[in-house]
C-alpha cells in the first residue's frame, strides 16, 4: 500500500538544528566556468549562482573561495568528496577555500543536461563521470591564467597556476583567482585542454577530510525527507511482507479515514493499494 501524506500535517516535525540552512549569494565578478558535455547546446536558463557564467561546473569568488559543482549522489561512498578532489586537482585551486553545490535535477533538464547523468551507484559516480568533470577543473584553470596573462601582456605559456595563484615567472608577479574571476568569465573556454598525470596528483586520490562531514553532523544538511513544496503530497508504499506473495483484499475506508490521508489507491502492477494523503 503507498501512502500520500501533506507534508505540513502528516510529516514529522524535523529537529531544530535541521531548519538551520545557511543561504549564501555569490558577490558581483565571480567565475563560473564547467567542460562543456559533447551535444549540449548552451544555457538557456539563468544560472544557479548569481555570476557571470561561463560553464556549469566551477564558481569563483571575488574572495577566492571555490563552489564546485556535483551532480552525482552522496550516499556515504564519497562520491561528494572525490569528485570535488578532481575538479580541485585540475583547477590547482585552494582546497581549504573549497564548498559544493548541487544543481537540481530541474535544473540539469531546463539546461538541456548539461550535468550529465545524476544517477550513482556504488563507485559509478566516479568513475562515470571523473573524465568530463576533470576537464571542467582544466578548463577553468586555463581561462583564468589566459586571464591573468591578458591583464599582464604576456604569454600565457609564461604563466602557472598553483593553490589559487597565478605567477608570471620572468617578472615574478602573481595575481589570484577571485582577482581575475570576472575577466575569464568573459574568455572564450578552449575547445580541448590537457589533463594532468596521476603521478602528479596533490589532492585527487590523497586522504583529505569528507566535505559533508561537518554540515551532516551539525544538521544542516538538507535531506530529501526535509523538502517541503506547495501542494506536495507524501506517498509511502505497503508491500507484501512474504516474498511472491499477492495482494489478496484491504480495507481502503479503515485507511483513508485516518488523519492527514488523502486517498487510497491500487497499484496496477504490483496489485498493492496506495494510499494518498494530504
Amino acid at each position: 500500500m503507498t501512502a500520500t501524506t501533506n507534508a505540513s500535517s502528516a510529516a514529522p516535525r524535523s529537529p531544530a538544528r535541521r531548519r538551520f540552512v545557511a543561504a549564501s549569494t555569490l558577490a558581483a565578478g565571480g567565475l563560473v566556468v564547467g567542460f562543456h558535455v559533447p551535444l549540449r547546446r548552451a544555457f538557456a536558463q539563468q544560472p544557479l549562482a548569481a555570476s557571470p557564467e561561463v560553464n556549469a561546473w566551477v564558481v569563483i569568488r571575488p574572495d577566492d573561495s571555490v563552489i564546485i559543482r556535483v551532480a552525482r549522489s552522496e550516499m556515504g561512498q564519497g562520491t561528494l568528496t572525490g569528485l570535488a578532489q578532481l575538479v580541485a586537482e585540475e583547477l590547482e585551486c585552494d582546497w581549504s577555500k573549497v564548498t559544493t553545490e548541487y544543481p537540481t535535477p530541474g535544473q540539469n533538464l531546463a539546461r538541456n543536461r548539461v550535468w550529465g547523468n545524476f544517477s550513482t551507484g556504488g563507485s559509478r559516480g566516479i568513475r562515470e563521470s571523473n573524465d568530463y568533470v576533470r576537464k571542467g577543473g582544466a578548463v577553468a584553470r586555463t581561462m583564468l591564467v589566459q586571464a591573468a596573462a591578458d591583464e599582464w601582456k604576456v604569454p600565457a605559456s609564461e604563466c602557472s597556476a598553483s593553490n589559487s595563484v597565478i605567477t608570471h615567472a620572468p617578472s615574478k608577479r602573481t595575481t589570484t583567482y577571485g582577482k581575475v574571476a570576472a575577466a575569464a568569465a568573459k574568455l572564450t573556454p578552449p575547445a580541448d585542454v590537457a589533463l594532468k598525470d596521476p603521478k602528479t596528483w596533490k589532492i585527487a586520490g590523497k586522504p583529505v577530510a569528507r566535505l559533508d562531514t561537518v554540515d551532516k553532523t551539525t544538521g544542516k544538511q538538507v535531506y530529501s525527507m526535509d523538502l517541503k513544496l506547495p501542494g506536495m503530497l507524501n506517498a509511502a508504499v505497503k508491500d507484501c511482507p512474504v516474498f511472491g506473495g499477492k495482494l489478496k483484499s484491504f480495507d481502503a475506508a479503515k485507511i483513508a479515514g485516518r488523519p492527514g490521508v488523502r486517498k487510497v489507491v491500487r497499484n496496477a502492477e504490483t496489485l498493492t493499494p496506495r494510499l494518498k494523503s494530504r
